[in-house]
C-alpha cells in the first residue's frame, strides 16, 4: 500500500515570512528530500505557509469552550478522514496523539515525531503516559538517541517501535565560503544557551585577539525581559566594537553567517534535543566549539569539535584561544565538521530512513 502520509505540526508553529520554527523546518525539509513528497500533505495553523509544498491552513479551529489542543486535534481529524490519509505523524505534541486515537479509524497508522525531551512534555511525563502513548501509536521517531532513551525509560514492552531519525540538513544548499576571523554564536540570550558564560570568555581574552569578532545572532525580540538578558547585554555593551549583537535573523541569514565565520560556539548548558544549530555548525565548514549536552554529543565525534564546559567562561576562553591562534587546527575541524554533516546527516540519507520506517507500517 502506498502511503497517503499527513503532518500535524503544532497550532502554533510559526514557517512564515522571517520566522520558522525548527519543527516546521525539519518537516519541510524531510517532505522536500522524501520520496513520498507528491503524496504528503502537511497541516499548519494561520501562521504557517509552505509554498512549495502541499499544505492545508487550518483556520478558525478554536472554539472558547474547548481546550486548544483537543480543538486542533478535532479540526485536523476532520480534515484527514476527508482526505483519506493512510499515516498520521504527529509532530512533538503527544496530547494530540491520544486525542487523534480516539477521534480517527484504527485503520489509521498514527505516529509520534518528539523533537523535544518527553519527559518534560504534557501527556508523556510519567511511565504510565509513555506506555499509554506507545500502545496506541504505530511508531514513534525521536530526533536523537537521547530523546529514545528519555521515551523508553521505564517501559514495560513496546521499545522496539521506538526509532532514532536524526535531523538533516541540505549538504548541497548550505556550503563552506571564504572564512572570516568571525566567530559566531545563534540562540537566544538564555542560559539554557551559554550565552552568558561565552561572552564573559570572550570579554576576557579580546585584547588577545584584536583582529577577531564575536557575533551573536541573538534573541527574537527587542526588550529585554530578564536579568540574564540584561547581563549579557552589559558585557556586549564593555566588548565594544568586537562584538557585534544582530537580534534575531531568518534561516538564510544565519546559514550564511556560518558559511563565513571561522569558528562557530554552541555552548549549551540544557540537555539538547538534538543540536541542530551545531549542525549547521559543522555542514557551514565552521571550527566548532561545543558542551555536547544531550543529543549534541551525537552530532560531532572527537575529530569535528572541540569540547568545554559550559558552566566555566575559563574552559571556553582556553578553546577560543587555542583555535583562533592554530589556523591548521582550525582547518582540520573545518574539514572534518563538513565531512562528516555530509556523510552522516545530509537530508537525502535521513529522509530516506524515515521512508523506510514509513513503509514497515504499510507492509
Amino acid at each position: 500500500m502506498t502511503p497517503s502520509i499527513a503532518i500535524l505540526l503544532p497550532p502554533r508553529e510559526a514557517h512564515s515570512g522571517r520566522y520558522r520554527g525548527a519543527v516546521a523546518l525539519c518537516m519541510a525539509d524531510f517532505t522536500r528530500f522524501s520520496r513520498y513528497r507528491e503524496r504528503t500533505v502537511i497541516y499548519c495553523g494561520e501562521q504557517a505557509y509552505f509554498d512549495d509544498l502541499a499544505h492545508v491552513q487550518l483556520r478558525q479551529w478554536k472554539r472558547w469552550y474547548l481546550r486548544d489542543n483537543f480543538a486542533w486535534a478535532r479540526a485536523f481529524a476532520r480534515e484527514c478522514r476527508a482526505r483519506g490519509h493512510t499515516h498520521v505523524e504527529v509532530q512533538n505534541r503527544p496530547m494530540m496523539l491520544h486525542y487523534l486515537r480516539w477521534m480517527l479509524p484504527e485503520r489509521i497508522q498514527l505516529s509520534l515525531h518528539l523533537h523535544n525531551d518527553p519527559q518534560t512534555m504534557q501527556g508523556s511525563t510519567s511511565v504510565r503516559e509513555r506506555q499509554r502513548l506507545l500502545d496506541r501509536a504505530a511508531a514513534v521517531y525521536c530526533v536523537s538517541d537521547y530523546v529514545r532513551e528519555r521515551f523508553v525509560e521505564g517501559l514495560d514492552h513496546g521499545a522496539d517501535k521506538v526509532h532514532v531519525v536524526h535531523n538533516g540538513i541540505d549538504t548541497v544548499a548550505f556550503a563552506p565560503q571564504t572564512k572570516q576571523q568571525v566567530i559566531v554564536y545563534v540562540g537566544r540570550m538564555i542560559w539554557q544557551k551559554g550565552a552568558l558564560p561565552l561572552l564573559e570568555a570572550f570579554h576576557g581574552i579580546a585584547a588577545q585577539l584584536p583582529e577577531w569578532t564575536l557575533v551573536l545572532c541573538g534573541a527574537d525580540r527587542l526588550e529585554q525581559t530578564s536579568e540574564y538578558e540584561r547581563a549579557t547585554h552589559e558585557i556586549i555593551t564593555k566588548i565594544g566594537s568586537q562584538c557585534v549583537y544582530t537580534g534575531y535573523v531568518d534561516h538564510a541569514a544565519v546559514m550564511q553567517y556560518f558559511a563565513g565565520a571561522a569558528i562557530a560556539a554552541v555552548p549549551s548548558v540544557w540537555q539538547e534535543p538534538f543540536g541542530r544549530t551545531a549542525l549547521e555548525a559543522l555542514c557551514a565548514g565552521a571550527a566548532l566549539i561545543t558542551s555536547a549536552s544531550g543529543g549534541i554529543r551525537e552530532v560531532i565525534d572527537e575529530q569535528c569539535a572541540l569540547v568545554v564546559d559550559p558552566d566555566q567562561p575559563d574552559s571556553i576562553a582556553a578553546a577560543l584561544l587555542r583555535l583562533a591562534n592554530d589556523s591548521g587546527l582550525r582547518t582540520r575541524l573545518q574539514q572534518a565538521g563538513r565531512q562528516r554533516a555530509v556523510e552522516h546527516f545530509d537530508i537525502r540519507h535521513v529522509a530516506a530512513r524515515l521512508d523506510d520506517l514509513r513503509d514497515a507500517l504499510s507492509t
